[in-house]
């Protein structure tokens, strides 16, 4: 075989069916979760209007700037490949009419984000994600609901050593006064800063304290810290919803430093890290969005929500928690005669829900053997005339060898109380 033609784009990888089968199992805990506590799902379009990311994220950020796949439609549109699923989510919320009500909204979403980054270990160009929101409260309850959420997750799927770390970004006064002080700090040591953070500086400041850069992170140690500027409603908020997860037993760790690169956050903000994903070691993040909704052209509303890296959460979940099991029952027609005969018991195992298969290909038996041995089956049936004059097939046990003759309706009754 010579080169190949055609390959993946960089950062955009196939999703081979192991791999596959473990996003599913992630995306599948989430929902059972997300079911539980009333949330319901949303799914929206995987190309916006780039309006609803420059409006939504803010046009300083790193992903406006640098990272979105933007083009312009047969129309002339400026459209982009959603980055992230909270400004589609509030542009549907609003699209659709729920902001007319007084009540609250719980939904969640699950599907592919795009960025443009530079790929590594944990971050792709396209990634998947499974979000939660909930839209139209302001109670801190709300809060630690969505956190309670995120733990349970994690715990169902058994995953152990992670950090859930927490900081109030405060109100939209808070962060302005905060913003102040804080380039006034950076704009003092701006020789140490790398020549990003140096344009944050000027602008969206925040931003300076998540870079990794050493010099950057040195500044940031010194730099002061934005609980000391909360005002009373937001220091009391913040107070609450660490009340809370103490008393739901939820263990998490302050830092003052944290922030979010999204411009749309405001308040408390969490994020979940693991040490099995290196540098880029957050698994999920999220926090309060109280003006995104109000800045898109819809009603002012409380509204705090998180997103979890599929990609990300499934390299710290247990092996033997992904494990899916065995393939079931591979059937084996003796001759090309008896191949009517088998397919029709195939499909009567596929309808009890019983992972059943056939070779199509041709093989000899002994090769078909290799293929059921390779593929880790439970037993194998051999099918003859046998089948067609008693009912009777024989069953070889792939795990202790040992095999026997039964008849069809005694082995189907067996394998539907063995599931």
């Amino acid at each position: 075989m010579g080169e190949l033609k055609y390959r993946s784009l960089r950062g955009m990888p196939d999703i081979m069916p192991e791999r596959a089968g473990r996003m599913r199992l992630v995306e599948d805990t989430a929902r059972k979760i997300f079911k539980l506590y009333g949330y319901r799902e949303i799914s929206t379009p995987i190309l916006e209007a780039t309006e609803v990311f420059t409006t939504g994220i803010g046009e300083d950020t790193d992903i406006v700037e640098k990272e979105m796949y933007t083009f312009s439609d047969r129309g002339g549109k400026s459209v982009s490949l959603r980055p992230e699923g909270t400004a589609p989510m509030i542009r549907a919320f609003i699209e659709n009419g729920f902001g007319n009500t007084p009540d609250i909204f719980r939904f969640f979403y699950s599907g592919p984000m795009f960025r443009g980054e530079r790929p590594q270990k944990g971050r792709l160009r396209q990634f998947h994600q499974i979000g939660a929101e909930i839209i139209g409260s302001y109670d801190p309850y709300a809060d630690a609901e969505l956190i309670l959420t995120l733990e349970k997750i994690l715990r169902r799927l058994k995953v152990e050593g992670h950090q859930i770390l927490i900081n109030s970004l405060g109100c939209a006064s808070d962060r302005k006064e905060y913003a102040k002080i804080l380039a006034g700090h950076f704009n003092r040591h701006i020789g140490k800063l790398c020549e990003d953070c140096v344009r944050r500086a000027s602008g969206n400041v925040l931003r300076v304290l998540d870079c990794k850069a050493a010099g950057c992170k040195e500044v940031s140690r010194e730099a002061p810290e934005i609980t000391g500027y909360l005002c009373g409603d937001c220091e009391s908020s913040y107070r609450d919803i660490r009340d809370i997860l103490a008393r739901e037993g939820v263990p998490f760790v302050e830092r003052t430093s944290l922030v979010r690169g999204l411009d749309y956050y405001t308040g408390v903000i969490f994020e979940v890290i693991h040490p099995a994903l290196g540098a880029q070691d957050a698994l999920a993040a999220g926090g309060r969005y109280d003006g995104l909704c109000s800045r898109m052209g819809g009603p002012s509303v409380g509204a705090t929500g998180y997103a979890v890296g599929v990609e990300r959460l499934i390299m710290a979940v247990p092996e033997e928690q992904c494990e899916t099991g065995s393939p079931g029952i591979f059937i084996i027609p003796l001759e090309e005669s008896f191949k009517p005969a088998a397919f029709r018991l195939v499909e009567k195992f596929r309808e009890m829900a019983v992972s059943c298969d056939m070779d199509l290909t041709g093989r000899s038996v002994r090769a078909q053997m290799r293929k059921a041995g390779k593929e880790e089956r439970d037993i194998v049936i051999f099918v003859d005339e046998a089948l067609e004059t008693d009912g009777r097939v024989s069953v070889k046990s792939m795990v202790s060898g040992e095999q026997y003759d039964t008849g069809v309706d005694d082995l189907v009754e067996k394998i539907r109380k063995d599931q």
